[in-house]
Order: C-alpha cells, then sequence, then structure tokens
C-alpha cells in the first residue's frame, strides 16, 4: 500500500494558529509598553524638562532590562524543545535552573542601574533634568532584582505554550500602572506629587503585584499542577545554566544592538535641549508600542519553531515562518500609515508645547520606515531562535546598527561631514539603514538555516531504515 501523505497545514490555518498564539502575546506586551507611554504621557503634562528626564532615565532602564530580557528568552526554546518532546519532568527542572540563574542577574541588575546614574551626572543637562532621572531610576533597583525571576516565569509559561498569564497580568498590570501613575505623579487621594519619581515607584509596586501574580499561577492554574514546578526543587546546575546562557547571550546582545542604538540617542542629542528630547521621547515610545506587534509574531514563531523541532518536523517550521512573515509585512503596511496619518494628532496628544509637536510630527514620518524593514527583522530573528540559532544573526545585528549604520548616523547627525548636521532626524535616518540591512540579511540566514534542517531530517529518515 502507498504510505498516505501527510496533509500540511494551508496558509489561513497556519495563520489563524500563530495568531491565536501571538494575538494575546502581542496585546501582552503592548500592555507592559504601555505603562511606558502611560510614564512619558504624564511626564509631558508636567513639563519638558521631566519628559527629557523621563527619556533619559527609561533609556538607561530599556537598555538593561532589554538584556535581562533577551538571556531569559533564551530559557523559552529550550523549555519548547522539552515540551514538544513530552519530556515534562526536564520542563520542571529547566525552571528551576532558570530561577537559580535569577538570583545573580537580579544583583547584576542593580549594579547597572547604579552605573547609569553615575553616567547620568557627566552629561551636559541641566541640574534638574539630573535630579529627576535619578530620582526615576532609584526604585528600579528595586523592580530591577525582581524582573529576571518574572521572565523567568514568563520565559517558562512561553515556552510551553501557555500566553494566558502573559495576557491578563500584564494587562491588570498596565490598568494598576495608570492609577498609580495618575496618583503618585500629580499628588492625589493624599499622597505628595512626586512627579516623574512617582511613576518609577508605581512600576515598582506593578512589579511587585506581577512577581506575586506569576508564582501563584505557577503553582495553582490547572495546566501548570502536573508539571510541579516546585517539586524537589533541584539544586544549581552549570550545565543546565550554561545551557540558557550559550542562547541568551547573543540573544540578549542583538537585542542590545539595536535597543542599544536608540538608548544612546538621548545620550548624544541630550545638549540639543528638553525640546528635541521630548519630541524624540514621544516617536521612540509610540514607536516601542507599535513594535511590540512584529514581536509578538516573532516570539509566537519562536515556540512554533522549537515545538516543530522537538517533534523533529522541519518542514512545519518552515511553513510556519513563511505565514509569519507574511504577516507581519501586512500589519507594519497599517501601522505606517497609522504612524503617517496620525502623526501630528499622536505629537499634539503627548506634549501641548509646538516645537515638540513640529519635531516629533516629522519622527513619525522615519518611524513609518523604520517599521516595515523591523516587522520582518523581528519574525527572521523569532524564527532562528526557534532554531537555537542566535550567534550568526547577533553578527548580523552588530554589523548592520554598529558597524555599518551608526557611523552614518553619527555623522550626519553632529558633523557637517555631510552638509548641514541633521541633528536627530540623522539618527534616525541611521536606524532606517541599519533596520533594512538587518531584515535582509538575517532572512538570508533563515532561508539558509531552515532548508539545512529539512535537509539533516531528510538524510536521517534515508538512514534510519538501512539501520
Amino acid at each position: 500500500m502507498t504510505p498516505a501523505i501527510q496533509k500540511r497545514p494551508t496558509f489561513v490555518e497556519n495563520a489563524g494558529d500563530l495568531l491565536r498564539l501571538a494575538g494575546p502575546l502581542m496585546l501582552g506586551q503592548v500592555a507592559v509598553v504601555g505603562m511606558t507611554v502611560t510614564d512619558i504621557y504624564m511626564a509631558g503634562q508636567v513639563s519638558s524638562e521631566t519628559l527629557a528626564a523621563l527619556q533619559l532615565g527609561g533609556s538607561i532602564w530599556a537598555m538593561i532590562n532589554l538584556l535581562v530580557i533577551g538571556i531569559m528568552i533564551g530559557n523559552s526554546p529550550i523549555i519548547g524543545n522539552f515540551w514538544g518532546a513530552g519530556e515534562k519532568h526536564r520542563v520542571r527542572f529547566q525552571f528551576q535552573q532558570a530561577m537559580w540563574l535569577a538570583l545573580p542577574m537580579g544583583v547584576a541588575v542593580c549594579g547597572g542601574l547604579l552605573l547609569g546614574i553615575m553616567l547620568l551626572g557627566q552629561l551636559d543637562i541641566s541640574p534638574e533634568v539630573y535630579r529627576i532621572a535619578r530620582g526615576y531610576l532609584m526604585p528600579y533597583l528595586i523592580t530591577g532584582f525582581m524582573f529576571p525571576a518574572f521572565f523567568a516565569f514568563r520565559s517558562t509559561f512561553e515556552g510551553v505554550g501557555d500566553i494566558r498569564p502573559v495576557m491578563v497580568f500584564n494587562f491588570l498590570a498596565f490598568f494598576l500602572n495608570g492609577i498609580l501613575d495618575y496618583i503618585l505623579v500629580f499628588g492625589k487621594l493624599g499622597f505628595p506629587a512626586m512627579g516623574g519619581i512617582g511613576a518609577a515607584w508605581a512600576t515598582t509596586v506593578v512589579m511587585t503585584f506581577l512577581l506575586v501574580a506569576m508564582t501563584a499561577y505557577g503553582r495553582n492554574a490547572s495546566n501548570m499542577k502536573p508539571l510541579q514546578l516546585y517539586h524537589q526543587f533541584a539544586g544549581p546546575s552549570a550545565a543546565a545554566i550554561k545551557d540558557i546562557l550559550r542562547l541568551g547571550i547573543p540573544i540578549a546582545l542583538m537585542i542590545a544592538a539595536e535597543i542599544g542604538f536608540f538608548a544612546i540617542i538621548p545620550m548624544l542629542i541630550a545638549h540639543l535641549g528638553a525640546n528635541v528630547l521630548g519630541a524624540h521621547a514621544i516617536t521612540n515610545n509610540l514607536d516601542s508600542l507599535a513594535y511590540m506587534i512584529p514581536l509578538g509574531i516573532g516570539q509566537a514563531l519562536t515556540i512554533k519553531v522549537s515545538h516543530a523541532q522537538g517533534r523533529k518536523d522541519p518542514v512545519a517550521a518552515r511553513q510556519i515562518c513563511l505565514t509569519g512573515f507574511k504577516l507581519v509585512f501586512l500589519l507594519a503596511m497599517v501601522l505606517g500609515l497609522i504612524k503617517i496619518t496620525l502623526r501630528h494628532e499622536f505629537a499634539a496628544l503627548f506634549s501641548p508645547e509646538a516645537e515638540v509637536q513640529i519635531i516629533a510630527g516629522t519622527l513619525f514620518l522615519y518611524s513609518a520606515a523604520l517599521g516595515y524593514f523591523d516587522s520582518v527583522q523581528m519574525a527572521s530573528s523569532g524564527a532562528l531562535r526557534g532554531y537555537k540559532d542566535a550567534r550568526i544573526p547577533l553578527i548580523i545585528q552588530v554589523i548592520a546598527f554598529w558597524v555599518i549604520a551608526f557611523p552614518i548616523a553619527y555623522s550626519l547627525a553632529l558633523t557637517d561631514f555631510w552638509g548641514e548636521p541633521m541633528g536627530v532626524f540623522g539618527f534616525w535616518t541611521g536606524l532606517v539603514i541599519a533596520a533594512a540591512l538587518a531584515s535582509t540579511m538575517m532572512l538570508y540566514r533563515w532561508n539558509l538555516v531552515s532548508k539545512r534542517e529539512i535537509s539533516l531530517s531528510q538524510q536521517n529518515r534515508q538512514l534510519g531504515p538501512a539501520r
């Protein structure tokens, strides 16, 4: 008898499956970034100095927390492989090792924040901006210590394909953060008006809530009880922790290569004044909000590819990736149109100052162009994480953003090498160039890796009967 040909899902079926997973991830990420956007919005209502200070402090925190996220993302495909292979006991062990890793990482985060505060003192900014930025970062010493443990939970839940806690808890955190921001920034319900510093204390309370909620979910959720995540808690395993770091460090550095570009811009344009910093803050934070959509699809691709690889089905992995790439490009076109059409309304929403609105309105045009390339880059890098391929994507990111684009951006923005200095617009031009290069090279790398996995699988099947 001729063996039945396995029916592969159609594009519509794959897209629906991917969006069911990516949708809650997107919404959860939007809620997280929405907390920062809320901080920026309320800071803009206080003063341009407060807005500038939160952009500076927020850039330092963003750089640090994204390094943590990158390292802990390395735990997700490992968990996904064990889950796809049906090895639940190894899922539990892997989670416990991620928790051990979170302890020294929490200490390192606090050290990074203290270093960031010292660096702020060296910038050419007003004493008032420095005071607010320093006060904003101090509560993050508490938040930062808890943050790696929170992501140990999150990467584990995402690795097994359970994205409900990410969406639900992050949305609850978003609303809680908005309420606390209003109370602490403006001084309501008997609390003193703390300005931008109050927004940081609101984040600390929210992070405490998130960590407690994740801990309770891991113990009490019906789908988590069979895993017994806290049962017979194993001691630290150097080999298991090394596996997380081997994958996570390149991912963290890859994220840092792009986000570090964003983070350094406020430092380099600080001397241009609070209005330029404020306009950059508005555009950057709304761009980050839109960025969560391709990021959610990229995270979903990591989960789907790792599960397919665990089942030894690289053909399915490649097919779901192709679906994801088409989806992110369509979504990027929609988001770009929204940014271009509503750019002046977005700028006016976040700042009443005319000069800030004019600069931000122009920056949204750059943001729209950036989004087209960034969406493809995020989807392809997410897919590569599912294949546990992180080193080459890191090299691609470093070359695109720092070797090629940063010298161009710096010379455009702050020198007369190309003509009249473009200021902040020069840096955004560099971002567009970098994302275009990275997305092209990352897509090419994915094509090689996915075809290689299919070829190896076919060779193994042919060798199997021969043995």
